[in-house]
């Protein structure tokens, strides 16, 4: 039998599981990075049924300044206001989907770091929901407003976190996880950083890896439970996913989430920087 990821995370729901369990308090979010005009278009085109729209630049990250990253997190209020625009209460099963699961992925940490308990990530995205019979739509969506008895809440850092100033001093001990593609990995890269790719834990199904592939990958960069865990990206997005697959490991990592593109803008620190690592 194939173990799929979902198998050991509450944290990955399967299209075919979804279908078979009705909920009248879940809300699908279709998340996406791209040309904003050209991803609000691809969404109106076809997305799952009663599925709202984000673009993760107006929702799951504040505009860069000029010392951050390129996504730095949401303002709290400004993603509460969003949150109850779309009918969310504390009840509410959020489920994220996207072109890819590190979007996906970026959507759900940002959920959870601000304290959303209910937030899944969708196996496949809308393909493996198609494939499976689940029903799409077309044009815009407006939330179905439910009155609740349990309002939502947020609060920031329920997710670990770690600042520039920080990765500039890790203990020796720490692993740095790099999960950008190894050419701008090898083109440079944070010091000590080791390479693993988030593109190897998916397949071209766009479905992610079964829990004992991504433990094996996981693995051979030295990350095994009770490992201190650091892992970054471009701008927190494929680095949200390694987060959500080191649950197989029992390992929760810190997120680097200005990433390579806060640490970049500081001269002194790429002068420090590596050229070129060690990749799996």
């Amino acid at each position: 039998m194939v173990h799929r990821f979902s198998s050991v995370s509450d944290q990955v729901v399967q299209a075919i599981d979804l279908l078979a369990t009705e909920n009248n308090n879940r809300l699908f979010v279709d998340v996406r990075l791209g040309d904003a005009p050209l991803e609000l278009e691809n969404y109106r085109e076809c997305h799952i049924f009663g599925a709202v729209h984000a673009q993760i630049r107006d929702v799951f990250a504040a505009q860069p300044s000029a010392t951050s990253g390129n996504l730095p997190l949401p303002g709290i209020d400004e993603l509460k206001k969003t949150l109850d625009g779309w009918g969310v209460d504390a009840d509410t099963e959020v489920v994220v989907y996207g072109p890819s699961l590190a979007l996906a992925a970026r959507a759900w940490w940002v959920l959870r770091w601000a304290g959303l308990d209910h937030v899944k990530v969708l196996d496949g995205g809308l393909k493996a929901w198609i494939s499976n019979g689940g029903a799409v739509a077309s044009g815009d969506t407006v939330p179905r407003l439910r009155p609740s008895k349990n309002v939502l809440t947020l609060s920031p850092g329920n997710m670990p976190t770690i600042s520039v100033e920080e990765v500039e001093c890790l203990d020796p001990d720490c692993l740095l996880i790099d999960a950008r593609d190894e050419a701008s990995y090898l083109a440079g890269c944070i010091p000590r950083a080791v390479s693993l790719p988030a593109s190897l834990q998916w397949t071209p199904a766009s479905m992610l890896r079964t829990t004992g592939e991504i433990k094996q990958l996981y693995m051979e960069t030295g990350a095994v439970p009770d490992t201190d865990v650091v892992v970054y990206c471009g701008g927190g997005v494929l680095s949200a996913l390694a987060v959500l697959t080191m649950s197989a490991l029992e390992v929760t990592p810190r997120l680097f989430v200005g990433s390579w593109s806060e640490w970049n803008k500081c001269p002194l620190r790429m002068a420090r920087s590596a050229n070129g690592g060690t990749s799996i």
